[in-house]
């Protein structure tokens, strides 16, 4: 945490340095199209920019620089001379006049003259007459246009060119910054309300048959090959499911489709003229775009993302869309700084532009989001999770501040685009720094965790006194010096701590005798004491389960955090889980290894007695010693043994595969086809990915073959 701190401190005070004069009056209620207008009326903006070239005499001390244009960096007049000089006001109330539609309210004219005569910025000097008393003074028409070498000496014409490509510059700008805008707009919504009402289709009274077709032939399977879980493409990426895809197809379609629409191209344009107006349009566009994809990809990314709460979409699908919107905000993101490098160079004044904070600091966002790319392949994330976690934190951070500077350094809060960063971080910031604390106070900050070793694969961390379900993260901050580590495992209640666990360690240690009995007792006491809580059930697979593996036995336990409650079950609406219905009574599980873990909660429900059906669970493990583990921790709801791999639980029927693999299209088929044939069957796999994309191309190939099934898999991706 004081990580961020640090880094809202560096960000605050880099906020405050000096920068380009791009300064002008704040702008409120919005942004340029949705609630803000850029230049309202145009007409009177443009006759101000072409009325500002003249020379004015207004004494020495009142000369200053005013950027009314991007064209007009030269020295002008100060804003008290432009509001007292009677020649200037006159020429620029004939302009406005002049060039302005007759049905424009004298009122808005008389606010844009009071507000923007003397400039633009906030705090300017009012001028010296209203615009109907300015306009009144000009007794004599003018004639012609004073020349631009001369100091203005009586009321002139602006000149027509000039004023035409101001008025094109600055109409073409805000049509297309608007479009901008509102576009991005349409994403954001489109990509926040499409999930809701995609999830309400499974509420539509249609036939279990049509319902399984659709899902075995168009959602479930994956868009290509057999892999799912299983990484593809030479190990680099996941292959989405069908479903996935066709919305990642929408993300792209409906990208790549308002990136290429709608530009307003006028001629003259004094700012930009022919392919450099369209390279610009599009850099904006693109610039804007990148901006409603960086909000959905944190968003997504959220394990509060409250799309999760109203939706049966999986945490692990909006993860996935969050890769694919990263990747098209850094794309965007590129586009828009190459095509504005590419301008500067071809003007001639990239070396000026360089030097200014706004340039520099949209380089920084661009190449923290560029590097954010190369350092979240998948080889990565699976081998050295903690680096990716702590360089997609810091990459980040560097990414988006310098993206909000670069928009602050160019704007100063002028036209409202600085509102998308924010709400980017906002989202960010809800995550971490509101839920994430709050669901850790609320189990508590002093618990212990106790380990046991249970074979040279798997452990068993117990931690009393803590209510959560489904999914938690676990923070062990005093094995390691990244105090924000953590990593997400399935919660299985623990009614009573075991004593076998300790009995069978001081076995295997060869100890016995009196004294060793007494300490067996001693400490099976103490662990009986300690009530219950959750267990969780880890593979060893270095890293920070070898640290733990050394703590097993401490008595004391060691200090740990848990952040949860999380998982499908804390939807608002309901989820597809393996729970029996009327349409679905139903139940088949395969777990493999520790997926048990996320299987074990739903045998424990009284729901499963509730709907005439059968519950099977099949469950392949490499060892014996953690079934035993698992029956330890199960006797309290069953007094039923593993013989013979077979079992009954509760209302489950349990069979296990040990050292060996489940025939799991032969299960399938069986139970699918031959018995279960006109009955609805809900299939729930958690395991090894393996194991996961068998049992999913299996379901799916049944469905179409006629079974009534619905697919639930359990996993818990990042």
């Amino acid at each position: 945490m004081h990580f961020y701190l640090l880094a809202i401190s560096v960000f605050l005070k880099v906020i405050t340095a000096a920068g380009k004069d791009f300064t002008g009056r704040v702008a409120h209620g919005g942004t340029v199209g949705l609630g803000v207008k850029q230049w309202d009326p145009v007409c009177a903006y443009a006759c101000r920019n072409s009325a500002a070239g003249f020379k004015l005499d207004c004494g020495d001390s009142h000369h200053g620089e005013d950027h009314g244009s991007m064209m007009m960096m030269h020295h002008m007049p100060s804003p008290q001379c432009y509001a007292t000089n009677d020649f200037f006001l006159q020429t620029l109330a004939w302009c406005i006049h002049t060039h302005c539609p007759g049905d424009t309210p004298v009122s808005k004219l008389e606010t844009y003259w009071e507000m923007n005569v003397a400039g633009r910025k906030d705090n300017q000097p009012l001028p010296k007459y209203s615009y109907q008393d300015a306009l009144s003074r000009v007794t004599n028409p003018p004639a012609d246009v004073v020349n631009s070498t001369e100091v203005l000496n009586r009321t002139s014409l602006v000149n027509e060119w000039f004023y035409s490509a101001n008025f094109g510059a600055l109409s073409a700008i805000e049509k297309n910054i608007s479009v901008d805008n509102v576009y991005t707009l349409v994403i954001v919504l489109t990509c926040t309300v499409g999930p809701i009402l995609f999830s309400l289709v499974r509420f539509l009274p249609l036939p279990q048959s049509v319902v399984t077709k659709v899902y075995s032939n168009f959602i479930d399977p994956p868009a290509f090959g057999s892999s799912h879980a299983v990484p593809a493409l030479l190990g680099l990426g996941i292959v989405p499911t069908r479903g996935q895809l066709l919305f990642i197809f929408y993300i792209w379609a409906i990208n790549i489709i308002l990136s290429g629409v709608s530009y307003t191209i006028v001629s003259p344009n004094l700012w930009y003229e022919g392919p450099q107006a369209v390279a610009i349009s599009v850099a904006n566009r693109a610039g804007m775009l990148s901006f409603g994809n960086l909000i959905l990809s944190i968003l997504y990314s959220s394990r509060n993302n409250l799309l999760l709460y109203v939706t049966n979409w999986s945490r692990s699908t909006f993860v996935l869309l969050h890769r694919w919107l990263g990747f098209l905000t850094i794309i965007q993101a590129c586009l828009h700084s190459v095509l504005y490098l590419q301008f500067q160079v071809k003007l001639g004044t990239h070396a000026e532009e360089a030097a200014y904070p706004y340039w520099y600091w949209g380089i920084i966002g661009t190449l923290g989001f560029t590097l954010i790319l190369p350092f979240s392949i998948l080889p990565i994330r699976q081998k050295m999770y903690e680096f990716f976690l702590a360089s997609h934190i810091i990459l980040f951070l560097i990414a988006i501040i310098g993206t909000f500077l670069h928009v602050y350094f160019r704007y100063y809060w002028q036209w409202g685009y600085e509102i998308w960063v924010a709400v980017a971080f906002a989202f960010w910031g809800f995550d971490r720094f509101l839920m994430r604390p709050i669901k850790l106070v609320q189990n508590g900050l002093m618990k212990r965790a106790y380990i046991s070793v249970i074979d040279d694969d798997y452990l068993k961390v117990e931690v009393p006194d803590v209510d959560v379900h489904g999914q938690a993260y676990l923070y062990f901050p005093t094995l390691t010096w990244r105090v924000w580590e953590n990593h997400p495992f399935s919660v299985l209640p623990l009614a009573r701590s075991s004593k076998s666990d300790t009995a069978s360690e001081d076995l295997e240690a060869g100890k016995e005798g009196a004294t060793e009995a007494k300490m067996v007792t001693s400490r099976a006491n103490t662990e009986q004491q300690r009530g219950p809580g959750i267990v969780f059930f880890i593979r060893r697979m270095g890293g920070l389960t070898s640290k733990l593996a050394a703590q097993a036995g401490t008595p004391t336990g060691i200090l740990t955090l848990v952040e949860g409650s999380y998982g499908p079950e804390t939807s608002i609406l309901n989820s597809p889980r393996p729970r029996p219905t009327n349409q679905y009574p139903n139940v088949l599980l395969f777990a493999g290894g520790v997926g048990i873990t996320g299987v074990l909660p739903f045998l424990d429900r009284p729901f499963l007695a509730a709907v005439p059906g059968t519950t099977k669970l099949f469950w392949g493990v490499r060892t014996e010693p953690l079934i035993r583990a698992i029956e330890d921790l199960f006797s309290e709801r069953t007094d039923s043994k593993i013989v013979d791999e077979q079992a009954r639980w509760g209302n489950t029927d349990v069979t296990v595969s040990i050292g060996k693999r489940i025939k799991l299209r032969e299960v399938l088929e069986a139970e699918l086809i031959t018995q279960n044939q006109e009955k609805g069957t809900t299939v729930m796999v958690c395991g090894p990915p393996g194991m996961r994309d068998e049992v999913r191309l299996a379901v799916a190939e049944l469905g179409r073959r006629g079974a009534i099934v619905r697919f639930v898999e359990d996993q818990y991706g990042w």
